[in-house]
């Protein structure tokens, strides 16, 4: 009996248009969208149909789009710009110091541990927050 192989393709990525996969379609997409949001926004804080006025827009509206193209196309360690970062996101909202500090102290006559008493805090927190 002969055997077949189905590729599964689990390293790439499904190109859609132009070669391009769905991931940099839609970030170029948004970048397009902050473009065009950004041009209309600078119309209602620059108004004139002046040649100077029409070079600036479209100097602030490059911004989002040349953003978007290089969060689309640039991988470091072979991910992505923005799993960086949610990564870095990730990192600086995680506390870094946990201190233990009692809620009330035991008394002398409990053999049995009450969790309820206890709470993490950060240096430098209030005493009445709670993590």
């Amino acid at each position: 009996m002969k055997k077949e192989e189905f590729p599964t393709f689990l390293n790439e990525q499904p190109t859609v248009v132009f070669g391009r996969t769905t991931r940099e379609l839609l970030v170029i997409l948004v970048g397009l969208t902050g473009a065009y949001l950004v041009w209309t926004q600078a119309g209602a804080l620059i108004p004139g149909p002046d040649i100077g006025v029409m070079i600036i827009k479209g100097l602030f509206s490059t911004v989002p789009l040349i953003g978007s193209i290089i969060v689309a196309f640039v991988k470091i360690a072979s991910r992505p710009l923005e799993e960086w970062a949610a990564i870095g996101v990730f990192y600086f909202l995680t506390p870094k110091v946990y201190l233990y500090m009692p809620l009330e102290e035991a008394g002398e006559n409990e053999s049995s541990v009450n969790t309820s008493q206890y709470q993490l805090t950060r240096p430098g927190d209030g005493e009445d927050d709670e993590y």
